[in-house]
């Protein structure tokens, strides 16, 4: 028996062709994909510029590298620059000018007269005080001399008026009963005004008094052995003996408040005229607070 062989099939060639295309396809996908990318790039950068967002945030991918070691790595170290101050010049001083005899006799002088004009300043700024209805006597000389200018000026145009008439007429007699120190025999005269160191009254110091009696220190320190009299006055609502002894009496306060801020070697003496030597008549309330005053007279 012959036995027939059957033939082997032949194993078929796939075509090149498929393969190629393949390639094709995923390339041209690739390129797509990047055209798409790059234009969607473009794109928004287009629109963050033309509306950018009220809290921009920056990309994740920027975040990520951020916190990265190599990030860290790729950071430079900073230095801290301490400056040190640099130091101030000294003081300057400026040479003391040598002085004759004669010239520091005359700047001493002035120097006095200009005391003497800042006395006679505070007592006639009391007495229009007391004409306003303030009584200011432990602030600056120039803040009270702004309360008074802005208490005039707040009043009505009526009472502004009468204020105005009434300084006038106060400063008119604070000049007579507060003039200027003169040298008249080599004597020295200061007039305050009675109502700035004592309540009506009375023969207390009233608080704040110690600060204008304070400035007659340094003139009676100038004249050291000299001859001090202190002399009081008031004006005639009262009976004559009544003002004859609290003048004597307000007298004596000023001059032992004096005497115990100077120390020895000076001669003292305190005198009461009551109402016998009035500055200006007695015919309003201005001019009987005008009246009520306290000489300091100083012979050297």
């Amino acid at each position: 028996m012959t036995q027939s062989i059957k033939p082997q099939p032949q194993p078929q060639k796939k075509p090149q062709g498929n393969s190629t295309l393949m390639v094709l396809s995923i390339l041209l996908n690739f390129l797509l994909l990047t055209l798409g990318s790059g234009v969607a790039w473009i794109l928004g950068m287009a629109i963050a510029q033309i509306n950018p967002h009220p809290n921009p945030q920056p990309p994740w991918i920027e975040k990520f590298f951020q916190r990265s070691p190599i990030a860290a790595l790729g950071r430079s170290p900073q230095t801290l620059t301490v400056k040190n101050p640099s130091p101030s010049p000294p003081p300057t001083t400026s040479p003391k000018i040598p002085l004759s005899g004669e010239k520091r006799q005359e700047i001493q002088s002035q120097l006095q007269q200009l005391q003497q004009d800042f006395n006679t300043l505070i007592g006639r700024t009391a007495a229009l005080e007391l004409q306003l209805g303030i009584s200011r006597p432990d602030e600056p000389l120039e803040e009270r001399l702004q309360s008074m200018d802005q208490q005039l000026i707040a009043e009505t145009s009526g009472s502004i008026a009468d204020a105005a008439t009434t300084t006038s007429v106060a400063t008119d007699g604070a000049q007579t009963a507060t003039p200027q120190p003169v040298d008249v025999s080599r004597e020295l005269i200061v007039t305050l005004p009675s109502d700035i160191l004592f309540e009506s009254g009375s023969n207390a110091l009233r608080p704040g008094a110690n600060v204008i009696l304070d400035n007659l220190i340094g003139d009676l320190r100038v004249y050291p052995q000299a001859a001090i009299r202190v002399a009081g006055h008031s004006n005639s609502l009262s009976q004559p003996q009544e003002n004859l002894s609290l003048s004597l009496q307000q007298a004596e306060a000023v001059m032992g408040y004096l005497a115990r801020a100077v120390g020895e070697g000076y001669r003292w003496m305190a005198i009461g005229y009551g109402e016998s030597r009035p500055s200006v008549e007695n015919t309003s309330e201005a001019n009987q607070q005008l009246n009520r005053r306290i000489e300091v007279a100083i012979s050297p």
